[in-house]
C-alpha cells in the first residue's frame, strides 16, 4: 500500500505547519501573538495525521489578517478544498480543509477590542449564490465524516454523511426553484423528485466502508446534479475520493494486523 496516496499529509503535518504559519505572521505587525491550541498543544503523545491544527491569533484588523493568512496558507502550502467561517470582528474562525486534506481551525481575536464594547460585523462574503456556499458545505462535511470514520466513530461518521444527502436535496430544491422561478410549490411530482430516489439506493453508512462508499455516492450524485445544470463542470473532487481511498485501506490495516502493503 506504500505510495498509493503521496497526496495525504503524514504524522505530524501539524507542527511543521503551525511553524510556517508563525513565520509568516512574524512579518505582519499587524498579528501580535500566534498559539497552538488543541490536541497539537495539549495531547502531542496522540497526536495523529486526521487531527487538525488549532491556532489562536490576535491581531489588529482580524477579518483582513485572516483573508491574508488564508491567502499565504493556499498559495504557498495548499489549495484550499473547502473552509467555514463564522463570527464578528472581535472574535472570528476560520475553518478549512486544504486539498491534501489538512484541516486548520483559525481563530483570530481583536486586539483593540476586547469586552463588551465589541461592535458586530458580518464576515466577509466570498460566493454569490445559494449553490456555491452549499457545495463548499458538503464538501466539508464529507472529510469530516470520513476523519470520524478513519477513528472508527461510527456514530458520528453516520450522522455526517447522512447529512450529505440533506446538502443534495437542498441543491436540487434551489434548482428546482431557479427553473420554475418560484419558491412557493403546492404539489410536487416534477422531475427533481427522481434526485430523492436516487438518493435511496446510496449505501447504508451505519458501518466504516458503508459510510465511504456513501460519502462517494452522494460525492457524484451531486455533481451530475449540478453538471445537469451546467453548473461546477470543473468541480475537482479528486482530493476527497483519494481520502476515502486512504480511510478504507485505514480501515482495512487495522482489522488485519500484518497486512500493510499488501491490500
Amino acid at each position: 500500500m506504500a505510495g498509493r496516496h503521496p497526496q495525504l499529509p503524514a504524522a505530524g503535518w501539524q507542527h511543521t505547519l503551525a511553524s510556517a504559519i508563525a513565520e509568516f505572521s512574524s512579518r505582519d505587525e499587524r498579528i501580535l501573538e500566534i498559539r497552538v491550541h488543541g490536541s497539537a498543544a495539549d495531547c502531542a503523545e496522540m497526536l495523529d495525521q486526521w487531527s487538525d491544527l488549532d491556532l489562536l491569533i490576535t491581531a489588529r484588523e482580524p477579518l483582513a489578517v485572516a483573508e491574508d493568512v488564508a491567502r499565504e496558507i493556499a498559495e504557498h502550502h495548499a489549495p484550499v478544498f473547502a473552509a467555514s467561517q463564522s463570527g464578528d470582528a472581535n472574535r472570528y474562525t476560520m475553518r478549512l480543509v486544504l486539498s491534501d486534506l489538512r484541516r486548520l481551525d483559525l481563530t483570530f481575536e481583536d486586539a483593540t477590542r476586547q469586552g463588551a464594547d465589541r461592535t458586530t460585523t458580518p464576515p466577509p462574503s466570498h460566493v454569490r449564490s445559494l449553490i456555491d456556499p452549499l457545495v463548499n458545505d458538503f464538501r466539508f462535511d464529507a472529510v469530516l465524516a470520513a476523519c470520524k470514520t478513519a477513528r472508527r466513530d461510527v456514530l458520528i461518521g453516520a450522522h455526517l454523511t447522512l447529512g450529505l444527502a440533506r446538502h443534495v436535496l437542498v441543491a436540487a430544491m434551489i434548482l428546482r426553484d431557479q427553473s420554475m422561478g418560484t419558491t412557493h410549490h403546492r404539489h410536487g411530482d416534477t422531475r427533481y423528485d427522481a434526485w430523492a430516489t436516487r438518493l435511496a439506493a446510496a449505501p447504508a453508512p451505519y458501518d466504516p466502508a458503508a459510510i465511504t462508499a456513501a460519502i462517494r455516492y452522494y460525492t457524484v450524485a451531486l455533481q451530475d446534479l449540478l453538471t445537469e445544470h451546467n453548473l461546477h463542470s470543473d468541480l475537482d473532487n479528486a482530493p476527497l475520493l483519494a481520502f476515502l481511498d486512504a480511510v478504507d485501506d485505514h480501515a482495512f490495516e487495522a482489522s488485519n494486523p500484518g497486512t500493510e502493503g499488501t491490500k
